[in-house]
């Protein structure tokens, strides 16, 4: 088995090598990585009603999706993320198994000092407390598993708040995440702040554990996982155009005017679009009729708002 350290901090990079060792190989893998601040959302998610997309794009954060299912988590460098990509025999029977891959790390963290539990639902716990959420993926056709978690060790919880609260209402058919209070273990272990530290030791003690062998991403592996990244994760239509149908409506400001907003995505296209001022007279029916049957999309406001008082990114990113 391989563990390998990514040395990337490209959140998108990161989902593209989980997606090319289960998908494209046949080697049991455990990945340890961490990204800029992003917040990544499940397979079957709605994003937009996860987050709050203009609070994200105004602290960087970026937006993303992964291939498993489970709820919107927030990444930053402060949180290390762990993946296991193996093979599961013959039969698919019992192949939802979190503890298969969580005791690891939980015997990985009793070794550096640290007693941490389980809740029902199968996350980490420090005193009660959740500091790892995780989720799994069958990869049916190859029998295989990528089972990832996240480690919260100092990440910054207020912008973890920000992110994963989104405004409006949804009307969707979507999974949705269970809210949980969280803690950081570096608050509890202060040494656990010197992240590059913290990884280096996890790993050898995750390798003396699992029998694995510390390793590294190899350049034609590199060029594979680009390509996935490219084609995939980056895509708008994988990020945003991947979540079930909806119906979204809240009220927005711009320039000191309220608007109410009524949209309608389907299967990733936007199929009913208006903005109605205070008294319900609609405004801006050109541009919001030139976004009608686009892809749900930031370039897709920016350029049917391009004439208009929407001075700044901003202003449009509140129609997500």
């Amino acid at each position: 088995m391989r563990l390998i350290v990514s040395e990337s901090t490209d959140v998108y990079y990161n989902l593209a090598a989980e997606s090319h060792f289960l998908h494209h190989t046949d080697e049991n893998v455990i990945m340890l990585w961490r990204s800029e601040s992003a917040v990544v959302c499940g397979k079957h998610q709605n994003i937009c009603a996860e987050i709050n997309y203009a609070a994200c794009r105004q602290l960087n954060i970026a937006p993303a999706r992964r291939v498993s299912g489970g709820g919107t988590v927030y990444h930053d460098l402060g949180n290390l993320n762990f993946s296991f990509i193996q093979d599961l025999g013959t039969t698919l029977d019992k192949a939802v198994n979190y503890k298969r891959f969580l005791e690891p790390i939980r015997q990985a963290l009793l070794e550096m000092g640290i007693e941490t539990s389980y809740s029902e639902r199968d996350d980490l716990l420090f005193n009660g407390v959740k500091f790892s959420g995780n989720a799994q993926h069958i990869f049916q056709q190859k029998k295989r598993v990528l089972h990832h978690g996240t480690l919260l060790l100092n990440a910054n919880i207020h912008n973890l708040g920000k992110a994963l609260h989104s405004e409006g209402q949804y009307q969707d058919k979507a999974v949705k995440s269970n809210k949980s209070s969280v803690t950081n273990l570096g608050d509890h272990f202060p040494h656990l702040q010197q992240i590059d530290q913290t990884i280096a030791t996890l790993a050898q003690k995750l390798s003396t554990i699992t029998q694995s062998t510390i390793s590294s991403i190899q350049p034609n592996e590199d060029h594979q996982i680009n390509q996935i990244k490219t084609e995939k994760f980056t895509s708008p239509e994988w990020i945003f155009g991947y979540s079930p149908s909806y119906q979204h409506q809240r009220v927005i400001t711009i320039q000191d005017s309220k608007y109410h907003l009524n949209m309608v995505v389907t299967k990733g296209i936007i199929t009913e679009f208006t903005l109605t001022d205070e008294q319900g007279i609609e405004k801006f029916p050109y541009e919001s009729q030139a976004s009608v049957n686009q892809p749900i999309a930031p370039q897709t406001f920016a350029s049917a708002f391009a004439n208009t008082p929407f001075q700044y990114e901003a202003e449009y990113n509140q129609f997500f």
